[in-house]
């Protein structure tokens, strides 16, 4: 079969070719010498498609039955020629991609659309080889880790709880930082100090060489003050403790508040026996380790006939502290220099000691509130990272692991665990497993100076394997007979034992297999 003017005609399964051309409104129109073929039929020099004039299609298609050759030309009016009949179908195919590429031609573009009739219209896909390389065996270290999200911020914050009558009148700001010597809050318009330590004044600190940790409280801050307290009697030493008459102190049969505790405890009035510096042990179950008695007390005895009190002898212990006549007089010239009555006694409640300096989260309290209530709450001065951890993961984590904290700007910062919670606690929006928190320091706080709050990411190693050669997991082959395999970049596969897989990287051991042992993998 051939077109009019012997061409060769259009076989079945061939594509259909329709050409387009078209001048959309204000577009540059197509003329006659633009076209051979028009020209060479002696067509009419004016514009063939003119602006807004409808589009010139020329179609020459094939039905798949291949009855019979079509040749449709359609000018603006409308008028078309065929020189052969088609079926019905081949007819509503080509009538629907007349209508689709007059919605193109119309927009002032020129296509040659290639459109398969038939079974001839599938193509075929090939699917590109997987490449490979080669690399060595490596001995390093193979850390699993599990990242976590938490937050950056200010530790928990703790209450600070007045321990004298009293009434408030005056409160440091939220964001303060408080450090050692300065006030935290005034009762009775009198200022109330931090002190560095764990063990609070639980007792009247008076009578000369009163024995105990409370006492050493006193001396290590004041001499951290620059003040001169002279010397302190060392580990073992006797010293004659005499106690006035009119102390209140406790002097035995009473247990220490648990150190660390920032509010300090009501002196008792229980009568003491044998104890002349009131202090007592701890409660065996405290987190500060085991008892301590400030001093072992020798002899005891009663006083001057003028009733000057209780004389004992003690023998000082690792931890106390001696109140010595400099020592004494030491507390006075602070006393002075803080607006205080310089007299040489300090009582519960005269300051507030705590682990370091705070930084004021917010106030409990309001000035003219009763002062033996909580009063504020603080952090820690240091930023940390607080995470949410679940209670079957919290067991593997212990105080000191080193873990690295991500960063909202990508970068990342060296931190250890400073602390893991006790307490299990629901999650607070929805259900969900029990979690516990984890509190992570970080090595160089400078590192997130600039920041005061913001979500983080932080990176656990939960097992670590030193030494170890490695590959990567690409490189490993599953062998037929069970386990894994190498192949050498000889050709050689060589059957490997895999242990700690992370990170990509397997570790690995096996005859033959030793670092620098060039191995194929996968790219």
């Amino acid at each position: 079969m051939t077109r009019q003017g012997g061409e060769p005609g259009t076989r079945p399964n061939d594509d259909a070719t329709v050409t387009i051309r078209a001048a959309a409104p204000g577009m540059r129109p197509v003329r006659a010498d633009d076209d051979p073929a028009a020209t060479s039929a002696g067509a009419p020099s004016e514009p063939l498609v003119r602006p807004n004039d409808d589009a010139t299609i020329t179609i020459r298609a094939v039905a798949p039955s291949g009855g019979g050759h079509i040749q449709t030309d359609e000018d603006p009016t409308g008028t078309s020629t065929a020189t052969t009949s088609a079926v019905a179908s081949s007819r509503r195919r080509r009538n629907g991609i007349i209508a689709a590429l007059l919605v193109i031609g119309l927009a002032g573009a020129e296509f040659t659309v290639g459109v398969p009739w038939g079974e001839g219209g599938s193509s075929k896909t090939s699917k590109a080889e997987p490449k490979t390389t080669t690399v060595k065996v490596v001995r390093k270290d193979l850390s699993d880790s599990r990242s976590l999200d938490g937050t950056l911020g200010y530790a928990k914050p703790q209450a600070v709880k007045g321990a004298k009558d009293g009434i408030v009148t005056w409160l440091a700001a939220a964001g303060t930082t408080v450090s050692r010597g300065k006030e935290l809050y005034r009762v009775d318009d009198r200022p109330v100090p931090v002190f560095y330590g764990t063990v609070p004044l639980y007792r009247r600190l008076e009578g000369r060489n009163l024995v105990g940790r409370d006492v050493k409280v006193i001396a290590d801050n004041l001499r951290a003050l620059d003040y001169d307290i002279g010397s302190q009697p060392s580990p073992g030493e006797v010293v004659t403790v005499t106690t006035p008459a009119n102390n209140t102190a406790p002097t035995g049969g009473e247990q220490d508040p648990a150190p660390g505790n920032s509010a300090s405890a009501k002196p008792s009035t229980s009568p003491g026996k044998g104890r002349a510096d009131g202090a007592s042990p701890p409660p065996a179950d405290s987190a500060a380790g085991p008892a301590h008695s400030p001093g072992t007390a020798e002899t005891a005895g009663t006083g001057s006939a003028a009733g000057t009190g209780t004389v004992t002898r003690v023998k000082v212990k690792s931890g106390d502290g001696v109140l010595t006549d400099k020592l004494v007089q030491a507390i006075k010239r602070w006393q002075t220099r803080m607006g205080m009555p310089s007299t040489g006694v300090l009582a519960p409640g005269d300051v507030a000691v705590l682990s370091g300096a705070v930084r004021v989260d917010s106030a409990s309290a309001q000035v003219g509130d009763a002062a033996a209530a909580p009063l504020l709450k603080v952090t820690s001065t240091a930023k940390a990272v607080i995470v949410a951890v679940d209670t079957s993961q919290a067991g593997s984590i212990r105080r000191g692991d080193p873990v690295t904290i991500r960063l909202p700007d990508g970068a990342s910062a060296a931190g250890t665990v400073a602390g893991v919670g006790t307490a299990a606690e629901a999650p607070e929006q929805g259900p969900g497993p029990a979690k516990m928190t984890v509190t992570v320091a970080f090595k160089d706080p400078d590192k997130v100076k600039k920041l005061d709050s913001a979500p983080v990411q932080v990176e656990f190693v939960s097992e670590t394997r030193a030494g170890v050669l490695v590959v990567p997991v690409t490189a490993l082959l599953a062998l037929r007979e069970g386990g894994y395999g190498l192949r050498t970049a000889g050709g050689q596969v060589v059957a490997v034992k895999t242990g700690l897989i992370a990170k990509g990287m397997a570790e690995i051991t096996g005859d033959g297999i030793a670092e620098g042992t060039s191995v194929v993998t996968s790219s």
